[in-house]
């Protein structure tokens, strides 16, 4: 009697878990792919962009500030000044300026970028630790699952099909959800007698 009870409780257990096809741990795992795939066009297409901005920076450096530096510098000499001959040391002057100005901006593009980069990888990485505890219990779901089939196949194959076990788990429910019930009208007795 004792066996018999607690295969009945075993079965119940088994049949009250919801059932995962076992395609969820691959559609879970190609999910997770897409995901690491989507951060790494993410980082890829943060770089493009500030290499774009690098670019067109150069180019403002080149095309814009360089000449309006020049002419500053232009207002600054004397008018006397054989340019020719000074046109090295005028230069000389003049690139460090530039330079300064160029590598305060590409720094300042950089910072951007490593700040949008590493929030990228923060938030990838609680992404991964999420999606790996849901594949790990996605996974052990299954194992569960399969686990609950194969004890069905072998109980219906020791009992020849003699029992059927949706019939029992609803009269334990029903017995469970009666026992409950009384269980709280002696409640209620209790608390009026004391």
């Amino acid at each position: 009697m004792y066996k018999k009870t607690l295969l009945i409780l075993v079965v119940i257990s088994f049949l009250s878990c919801a059932s995962i096809p076992n395609s969820t741990a691959t559609l879970t795992k190609d999910v997770i792919n897409e995901g690491d795939a989507m951060h790494q066009l993410n980082i890829s297409l943060v770089n493009q962009l500030f290499n774009e901005k690098r670019a067109r920076l150069n180019t403002f450096i080149t095309s814009k500030y360089t000449p309006a530096v020049i002419k500053k510098y232009q207002k600054l000499l004397p008018q006397n000044l054989d340019y020719k001959k000074e046109l090295p040391n005028i230069i000389e002057a003049i690139i460090p300026v530039i330079n300064r100005k160029r590598d305060s901006l590409q720094d300042l593009l950089l910072h951007q970028q490593q700040k949008i980069v590493t929030g990228l990888n923060t938030n990838f990485i609680s992404y991964s630790k999420a999606t790996s505890a849901l594949q790990n219990l996605i996974n052990s779901a299954i194992k569960e699952n399969n686990a609950e089939k194969n004890a069905l196949a072998e109980i219906n194959q020791l009992t020849g099909n003699r029992l059927n076990f949706k019939q029992v788990e609803n009269k334990i429910d029903s017995l469970l959800n009666k026992t409950g019930l009384g269980m709280s009208k002696l409640l209620k007795i209790e608390k009026l007698i004391k």
